[in-house]
């Protein structure tokens, strides 16, 4: 059990580095990552105190360092620093994040609100953005994600062009009726872990549900019982407003013209051919990814881990 478990803590506190994030022997057991997914079971969950245990018996001290409780690759103390400021940035953020999300919790067809990314790890910057993950009401994924653009251009808060910070990055839409995330892998697993729900309770219940496979990449993946801190209460209110706008918008019919107008316009996108990356456009999920971290971040832990 020691030696999977050591190698097991040094390939999270590997990950991690890769993301300039040292972790707290809390965290450490808590996104334990399997080197190899075929320990699920025999060695993969672990109690907190075997990795209590590991970090304090000397047996990781060539490869990680201590400093104020946080845990990281030997040479890299400065990103313990880095991280208390990046957390202070990141509160204040996801609080103003949170007041928007109370009022775009009444536009039509929102079903779900969530931060994820930096934002979410609380490892973001004073200049990033608010990257949030949407879930609209199933068969209204266009009509929803035009009027929440709009909605948020207008106010200001939409991610465009050089107007990035603190505005809303819109790249990850999907329905109530497609939940499970499609691509399955240890960046996908990190950042659905690490997702804030901010509106919606029980839908985001569903979708932990539905992203069980988590536990492959990360065996201490547990069910959330206790609503996070930032999520917005539902009022009844709410659900009047949203019912009273949805029947205006429904009566116009438009899902099937934005459908086609906006999708030949995904297509035509020079984004959408870029190698690489993750576009989908269809009736159930709007991604847009040109760029994903995910491969990036993958080849760079495992190149450092073999070091």
């Amino acid at each position: 059990m020691s030696y999977h478990l050591a190698k097991n803590i040094k390939a999270t506190l590997t990950y991690y580095d890769v993301l300039d994030m040292p972790l707290t022997s809390f965290e450490i057991w808590k996104h334990l990552i399997l080197q190899d997914i075929e320990q699920t079971g025999k060695h993969g969950v672990q109690s907190i105190g075997d990795v209590v245990k590991i970090l304090s018996s000397g047996e990781l001290d060539t490869i990680i360092q201590e400093h104020n409780g946080f845990y990281f690759l030997k040479g890299r103390k400065a990103l313990v620093r880095k991280r208390i400021q990046a957390e202070k940035i990141s509160v204040g953020k996801l609080r103003r994040m949170h007041r928007l999300v109370r009022i775009l919790r009444f536009l039509p067809y929102v079903r779900m609100l969530a931060a994820t990314g930096s934002l979410a790890m609380k490892n973001g910057t004073r200049e990033s953005d608010w990257d949030m993950f949407v879930v609209l009401r199933s068969g209204k994924i266009w009509i929803g994600r035009t009027l929440l653009t709009g909605f948020l251009h207008l106010i200001g808060k939409r991610r465009h062009g050089r107007k990035i910070q603190d505005r809303a990055c819109l790249n990850y839409f999907v329905t109530e009726d497609n939940l499970e995330i499609g691509t399955k892998d240890l960046f996908s697993a990190h950042e659905y872990r690490f997702l804030i729900p901010m509106y919606n309770e029980r839908l985001f219940q569903k979708f932990e549900l539905k992203n069980r496979w988590i536990a492959e990449y990360r065996p201490h993946f547990s069910l959330t019982a206790i609503p996070h801190l930032l999520m917005a209460k539902d009022i009844s209110q709410r659900k009047k407003v949203q019912d009273f706008l949805e029947k205006i918008f429904d009566g116009l019919h438009l899902e099937v013209w934005l459908a086609s107008w906006q999708g030949e316009k995904i297509r035509r996108n020079p984004k959408t051919s870029i190698e690489g990356s993750l576009i989908k456009a269809d009736d159930h999920s709007l991604i847009f990814l040109p760029h994903p971290q995910g491969p990036r971040v993958f080849e760079k832990y495992k190149e450092r881990l073999s070091v």
